[in-house]
């Protein structure tokens, strides 16, 4: 995102902010909204320090993903590349912002030239890296310090290192040490529930960057942990208070007054007792945890009471009564009653006061939620223990890192802070470091942990006031949204707040935004502005909206629409069907009004596509979709996986039945039910062998079953004499398992299963099937390679979505909730303190019949109010992914009165509710709209009256005589126990792929060259474009890697593709086919035609209008010609293949216009267009 504009001067309303980020003598956090073009100037801070730098390794750049880092490292170079080609060019024509990036990048050059960097040649000397990639580089620096050894694995795949230091640490139970004691006081507080405590703990190890360090300090300095976590408490309760006392300052009288009146006239004697020895107040109480009940008394008569599990806004308290300490009279009498009506009145003047104070009853209310010290003993104890008990599991997880050579991020984070020592003893690194690091920029600082803030610090602690050393960090705290990570949007606001230990930094706010047109960010401003917290929060990380202006004042789009679907409560499912189906309408309507503009569906949770993708599927849609579907959803990867479960297990009756449904037998339920029936008395492969003597199977079951048994007696035989993978994929060449494949991505998929079983093989097994599956479930499919680019449609997490942009978003699913949040064993929270400093509270659920502890229920209030805070920056983040408009789509109950129900709680639509009522732009559609096309649907996927569908390979499975003897030959030198280099099975099996890949070569062969065919249709500059073929052969290489061809194959490949390409656009006769002056001249172009109630999408390759006024359909063909077939039969055999499929494109035609139409093939293999006449 830059900051440029079609002006050639225009006066930003942050220009100033804008022109300081760019005073390189000065450390600033910036606050950057979504599309203020905060990478433009991170890009030019960090070529201004360059020009000054000694040595470009002086400036370190930071990022928080590889990619954003690789955009940063390329757009600098970009700057530089475009400057060293217009050192000599006009300046007078260019805007503002180019004018200052050549300024600076002019400079750059000059001390690149004059120091010899040769930066433009070796762009390494960038210094621009993840945060990962720094904290690795210096962990490894000093590896035994930082307990990584040599050169582990970075992964964030630990759990069999985890459950192994689970299983070491729970293992001491018997030893008769201390820690003993600490896990039986933990196994014992928690029913001894070992399966939930593992699990537990499982989960603490993903977050111990939150508590290793408290964990570790308490332990090793014998500090008691209760008395720790105590203070903690007592200094939260202080800090509070102490705010609300500054807050009430002005009005102390008043309340003070209402106070002691209320206390007088309580009718509640127990509640008069708590309080007595308080009153008379003659100030405000003190801001201990002695006078917290005083304060909950003064509270009781300002706001209405709430549960603690109630995340819904607090409220004033509208009418006092006696029960609150005012009374109708206080005597029976008129004066009595005059006296007690002055003081109601006092009390909602007080009130009213106190409305227009920003934060105020929010900051009263969190006195309610404030927990006391006095837990009950026996929750000490138990903490106590937990942290020997942790402070032993990491201790035991670092042990299993060395054994498998691995690490995770957390790991090596902190390692990187041990490398470098304390403060006051910094090891030689850091020295090091402190003498060759000037100056340090960080992107999306809002994202910063506990652990990379501690890095960062280590890094500047040398740094003095008057060395000139500068640190810029930029961030956006409105999108932050990964506390999954454990990121800490509160060190924003606190550095923000108070600067970096002892480097001042002056804060940038930036509010111009490129990205957007003026309807979108007007809604924006106006929903947000109070849908965000109105007073920022260190502790909870409660961010203030910042209101954005508006660059661009054109517009066509429509801004943001909220499209309800309303439901009766028994409806719910047909609501989201509807919901789905009005997405899918809104997408075509998009595609139709701005054929070319990029679409975006986002989503919170992967889930909620499932109800999208078939709607989208209907209407023949194509989309891109990274990291969304897992590879177990693919029937095929499912076969594989009992192919792998059978060699291992032969007894594992379900996976058999499995295999023999696969396609590769695709037998009947009739069929597996004989099998099973004659499998009692031994299994199921047993009986599958003896398939002749069942009478019941059926003539195909006899017919698959002996191929079947031959691949199967050959898997079985050749377990543990050659590796799995080996057996596996041998195993399912021979079942034609690549036949089972619907396209080149599942078999991409295929091949990343094998991949994957290669990791995980042991000894010719696997240590752990079912952590195999469950690694197999965890891999995403791949985005399809052909809709890498071409694809206007992407389907996105939020979360994903994150730095991108699109003209339109369609946001789904709004009235879902997220899941049902459970009670956990034990919880924690991290908060930051009034000074800055963070403080971790933990507490455990009480045994089943007590009642919640204070601290337990205050942490899991703390975590949802976070939670919630972070759900209402995430949808922010959502709709400002959007340049022209966003549509939010959401079903909700319509109550009887016609009015829409609040939506649920922890629904995304609930944060912006109120906004939306206030605006009155709701529209709604009833969802009985869509009540027929629902019902067919449901009745298909729950139809029982017909067959289940079988999948079944065409022809059958057979073995050649020869192919059969091969086999039957190895399997006797498997089963006699010959470790045989007899390859012939094996080789056998891969040709069977190898007679597949041909087809799968072709037809990525040919996309490709239909790829170039329509780059050159669109070139202006067609006389210089075969020059370019080797250029492009390049890229050709790099769409054929998918299909894993060897050397010779791929140049082979290469070379017929350019002979191909050449002959087709070097020909004269076919060159008026290539011809884009052509009137309505058209490449792949897309047609979409309802057909039995759904959409179905046509691409014609090439159509124009010729001089004569006729339209001309073409297809090209790449097919190549069999050996031996002459040139008049191969074009007979390709115009009866490819006829009907034209003649619909003809048809489709016809539809729209009334002019004559020709259909023609354009055969390259000849090459010539062969005219297709009417039958």
């Amino acid at each position: 995102m830059t900051f440029m504009t079609d002006s050639l001067s225009i006066q930003l309303p942050d220009q100033s902010a804008r022109k300081n980020a760019l005073d390189i003598r000065q450390s600033f956090i910036v606050q950057a909204p979504a599309g203020s073009g905060k990478t433009e100037l991170l890009t030019l801070r960090y070529l201004k320090l360059l020009a000054t730098a000694s040595q470009p390794e002086e400036v370190l750049a930071i990022t928080f993903t590889k990619k954003a880092a690789s955009e940063m490292r390329d757009r600098i170079a970009s700057i530089l590349s475009w400057c060293q080609n217009f050192l000599d060019g006009d300046t007078t024509q260019i805007s503002d912002i180019e004018a200052l990036k050549l300024g600076i990048g002019k400079s750059v050059l000059e001390r690149d030239r004059r120091e010899e960097w040769h930066l433009l040649e070796s762009p390494s000397r960038l210094r621009v890296q993840t945060i990962d990639s720094l904290s690795f580089y210096l962990a490894k620096q000093l590896p035994t310090l930082s307990q990584i050894g040599g050169s582990p694995t970075v992964t964030e795949d630990i759990e069999v290192c985890c459950r192994e230091a689970i299983n070491a640490t729970l293992a001491q139970l018997e030893s008769g040490t201390e820690l003993a004691y600490h896990i039986e006081v933990v196994l014992t507080h928690l029913d001894n529930d070992l399966v939930s405590i593992g699990n537990q703990l499982l989960g603490m190890l993903g977050q111990r960057d939150q508590w290793s360090n408290y964990v570790i300090d308490l332990t090793i300095n014998k500090t008691g942990t209760s008395q720790f976590l105590k203070l903690g408490l007592i200094e939260l309760i202080e800090e509070t208070l102490l705010s609300v006392t500054k807050l009430l300052n002005e009005s102390e009288d008043e309340l003070i007054e209402l106070a002691n009146f209320a206390a007088a006239n309580l009718n509640n004697e127990k509640d008069k007792l708590s309080i007595a020895s308080f009153f008379p107040l003659e100030s405000l109480p003190e801001s201990n945890i002695e006078a917290l009940p005083v304060w909950l008394f003064l509270l009781s008569f300002l706001l209405k009471k709430q549960r603690a599990d109630d995340l819904g806004p607090p409220d004033w308290l509208r009418q006092a009564n006696k029960n609150h300490g005012f009374p109708a009279s206080s005597n029976g009498d008129k004066e009595g009653q005059s006296i007690c009506k002055e003081y109601k009145t006092k009390r909602t003047d007080l009130i009213s006061i106190l409305k227009e104070k920003p934060g105020a009853l929010q900051e009263l209310a969190f006195i309610r939620l404030l927990p006391t010290s006095e837990e009950d003993s026996d929750q000490w104890d138990f903490l106590n223990s937990l942290c020997n008990v942790l402070r032993a599991l990491n201790a035991e997880l670092l042990l299993a890192f060395t054994r498998h050579r691995v690490v995770d991020h957390i790991q090596i984070s902190a390692a990187a802070r041990m490398a470098l020592g304390t403060e006051d003893e910094p090891t030689d690194l850091a020295l090091a470091l402190d003498n060759n690091i000037n100056h340090i920029l960080v992107d999306e600082f809002q994202d910063t942990s506990q652990l990379q803030l501690s890095l960062l610090k280590k890094l500047t602690a040398g740094w003095q006031t008057d060395d000139w050393r500068t640190l810029f960090l930029v961030g956006d705290a409105m999108q932050s949204c990964y506390s999954f990570r454990n990121a800490n949007v509160g060190i924003f606001l606190d550095v923000q707040k108070r600067g970096l230990e002892h480097i001042k930094l002056e804060t940038l706010v930036l509010q111009s935004n490129f990205r957007s047109q003026q309807p979108l960010i007007d809604w924006v401003n106006g929903t947000f502005a109070d849908a965000f917290p109105a007073k920022a929060d260190v502790s909870r990380g409660a961010v203030p909206y910042n209101r954005a202006e508006v660059i661009h004042k054109k517009s066509d789009g429509k801004g943001v629409e909220v499209d309800l679907i309303e439901y009766e409560s028994d409806q719910r499912q047909q609501a989201l069907f509807q919901e789905s189906e009005q997405l899918a309408d809104k997408v075509l309507k998009l595609q139709e009004q701005f054929p070319g503009d990029s679409i975006a569906i986002l989503v919170r949770t992967r889930t909620q596509l499932k109800t999208v993708i078939p709607s989208l599927r209907a209407r023949a849609l194509s989309w891109r979709a990274n990291d969304i579907d897992r590879l177990t959803e693919l029937p095929v990867i499912e076969d594989l996986l009992s192919l792998v479960k059978v060699i291992l297990s032969p007894g594992d009756h379900f996976s058999w039945l499995c295999l023999l449904r696969a396609p590769w037998c695709g037998l009947t339920s009739a069929d597996l039910l004989e099998l099973n029936h004659h499998s009692r008395e031994s299994n199921i492969w047993s009986s599958t062998k003896e398939y002749r003597s069942i009478t019941g199977l059926s003539l195909h079951a006899k017919q698959v079953l002996p191929q079947f048994i031959i691949a199967m007696q050959f898997a079985i035989a050749s377990r543990y004499k050659r590796s799995l993978r080996q057996s596996v994929e041998a195993t399912w060449g021979l079942l034609r398992g690549i036949n089972c494949c619907r396209d080149d991505n599942e078999i991409n998929c295929v091949q990343r299963f094998f991949t994957l079983l290669s990791e995980e093989e042991k000894a010719g097994g696997l240590g752990d099937i079912f952590a195999f599956e469950e690694k197999v479930s965890s891999t995403f499919i791949p985005s399809p390679e052909t809709m890498s680019q071409a694809c206007g449609l992407q389907l996105l997490t939020m979360h994903k979505s994150k730095g991108l942009e699109f003209d339109h978003v369609l946001l789904p699913g709004l009235s879902q909730t997220a899941r049902h949040d459970d009670k956990d064993l034990l919880v924690w929270h991290e908060r930051l303190n009034a000074a800055g400093n963070p403080r971790l509270f933990l507490a455990a659920v009480t045994p089943a019949g007590s009642d919640e502890s204070n601290l337990y229920t205050f942490i899991r209030h703390e975590q949802k109010v976070r939670q919630k805070l972070e759900s209402t920056r995430l949808l922010y983040i959502a709709i400002t992914r959007a340049k022209k408009s966003a549509t939010l789509f959401a079903s909700i109950i319509k109550e009887k009165d016609g009015g829409f129900r609040k939506p649920p709680e922890g629904s995304l639509l609930s944060l912006i509710w109120p906004q939306l009522c206030s605006q009155g732009a709701l529209c709604s559609q009833s969802s009985n709209s869509s009540t027929h096309v629902f019902q067919e649907r449901m009745e298909k996927r729950h139809s029982t009256t017909g067959p289940t569908m079988i999948t079944r390979l065409r022809p059958i499975l057979e073995f050649t005589e020869s192919e059969q003897q091969a086999i039957q030959d190895l399997i006797a030198k498997f089963e006699n126990n010959h470790q045989t280099a007899d390859d012939r099975v094996f080789e056998w099996s891969n040709d069977l792929n190898a007679r597949t890949k041909a087809d799968r070569v072709a037809s990525k062969t040919g996309t490709l060259i239909h790829k170039v065919f329509e780059t050159y249709i669109n070139s202006n500059d067609k006389s210089n474009y075969l020059a370019q073929l080797k250029t492009i052969k390049s890229y050709w290489r790099l769409g054929l890697r998918s299909l894993q061809l060897s050397s010779d194959e791929m140049d082979r490949t290469l070379s017929q593709m350019e002979e191909t390409v050449y002959r087709t656009l070097s020909s004269p006769t076919l060159a008026w086919i290539f011809d884009n002056q052509s009137s309505e001249s058209a490449c792949e172009l897309k047609i979409t035609q309802r057909q039995k109630g759904h959409l179905k999408q046509f691409i014609i390759d090439r159509t124009f209008i010729d001089q004569s006024n006729t339209r001309w359909i073409i297809d090209f063909k790449t097919s190549v010609r069999p050996i031996g077939e002459s040139e008049s039969d191969f074009i007979s055999a390709q115009t009866e293949k490819h006829r009907s499929q034209l003649e619909i494109y003809r048809d489709l035609m016809m539809a729209s216009e009334n002019r004559p139409i020709r259909l023609a093939l354009l055969l390259t293999e000849i090459p010539a267009l062969v005219e297709i006449k009417p039958n």
